[in-house]
């Protein structure tokens, strides 16, 4: 395992909030990845700011199957990249792994979504689980959708190489290829509810009482005696990762960090829609004014929505064949460029023909040859034998 020679070696921390322009210019029309939750039985444990969880989520990345190995709740790495009337109070973290790979794609993703305190409530459902009495299990799916169709899941996204290496033997080091990706709406838990999780993670440690939200600690496996590398020289045993403010404008931002448009993907929905599509996935309706225009209440002429067309057996019947369409495109241009030939050729032949007849007649009147050839056939039968 390697990071390529260019990669970051840092979080990306926002100094201020990115503002939509800045954020355009970023833009993508596409999703990071396709997200597998499996099905929630029971609720998930704590240990300190660990949570396991029984459910066995996976993540498809171009192809790469990855499989979660970790969820923490830990303090926030990235600032403030949206919603600037909250307050950033956590984020929670969770961390894919693939490491039959090759450096080409990353072998550890980490997604990371912010924990905010807010009036009102947002996709806090998965986090309520663990201070509310008499609770449900919930999918770790509600941090990412709310409903069903729920586009919001955008999230801003970069490459990091982060390195391990052994207490026992510094000269063993391991670099892990990272893809990161912030999805800024996060969740939102209300000034209670924010107070009510920190108790809850600080009950989990009895022996600490006064134990709060952790830094986030880089488990892409269980780390044993290794640390991570901070800066030259330093490295932490408590797996905790070099973190680089910057500027939306400067160019580390913005030559390195991917806005994408779309929401993960969920395996198996029926709303998993690739953005991309084939030729043959589109087909042409021919505009009819016959079927394609009608007039509306006040009696204007409107343009029928190509839904209620395409319901016309008429234009949307592709099993069928399209006679009005070929009558009107093939076959009417086709007679008319046959007659024009003909009519061309008929003009050509006759132009021909009344030049030759000039060519050819003899310059004396044609009514006095013709009374000549008469006077000359008369006396022939006169004449004696």
């Amino acid at each position: 395992m390697s990071c390529p020679a260019d990669s970051l070696r840092t979080f990306l921390k926002l100094a201020r909030v990115v503002t939509d322009t800045e954020r355009d210019k970023l833009a993508i029309n596409a999703y990071p990845f396709t997200i597998s939750f499996g099905p929630s039985t029971m609720i998930p444990t704590f240990n300190k700011n660990m949570i396991t969880d029984t459910q066995t989520d996976t993540l498809l990345y171009r192809g790469n199957r990855y499989q979660l190995i970790n969820i923490q709740i830990c303090q926030p790495t990235h600032g403030v990249y949206a919603n600037p009337s909250k307050a950033l109070i956590a984020e929670i973290v969770f961390t894919y792994t693939n490491f039959t790979i090759t450096e080409t794609y990353p072998c550890v993703i980490l997604a990371i979504l912010p924990i905010y305190e807010g009036a009102v409530p947002d996709h806090s459902t998965y986090l309520q689980q663990f201070i509310v009495n008499n609770s449900q299990a919930v999918s770790a799916q509600t941090l990412f959708y709310d409903t069903d169709r729920d586009q919001t899941g955008t999230s801003y996204s970069y490459k990091s190489g982060f390195q391990t290496r052994s207490n026992d033997d510094p000269t063993k080091t391991i670099a892990f290829n990272t893809g990161v990706y912030y999805f800024t709406r996060g969740t939102t838990l209300i000034p209670q509810s924010i107070q009510a999780l920190k108790d809850f993670i600080a009950g989990t440690n009895p022996n600490q009482a006064n134990y709060g939200i952790a830094p986030f600690e880089f488990l892409p496996y269980h780390r044993n005696n290794s640390s991570t590398y901070l800066a030259a020289n330093t490295w932490d045993p408590n797996g905790a990762l070099p973190t680089q403010q910057v500027s939306p404008t400067d160019d580390i931002f913005m030559k390195r960090v991917q806005y994408m448009t779309q929401p993960p993907l969920r395996s198996g929905h029926e709303q998993d829609i690739c953005p991309y599509k084939k030729v043959s996935d589109y087909k042409c309706y021919p505009f009819s004014e016959l079927n394609n225009v009608t007039k509306d209440g006040s009696g204007n002429q409107v343009v029928v929505p190509l839904g209620d067309a395409m319901k016309d057996s008429t234009i949307a019947n592709s099993g069928k064949t399209d006679w009005m369409y070929i009558l009107v495109y093939l076959i009417i241009p086709v007679a008319g460029l046959v007659g024009l030939i003909v009519l061309v050729g008929v003009g050509l032949l006759i132009t021909n023909k009344l030049t030759n007849s000039e060519i050819t007649s003899p310059s004396a009147p044609s009514g006095d040859v013709a009374a000549a050839f008469a006077r000359t056939m008369t006396q022939a039968k006169v004449a004696p034998s």
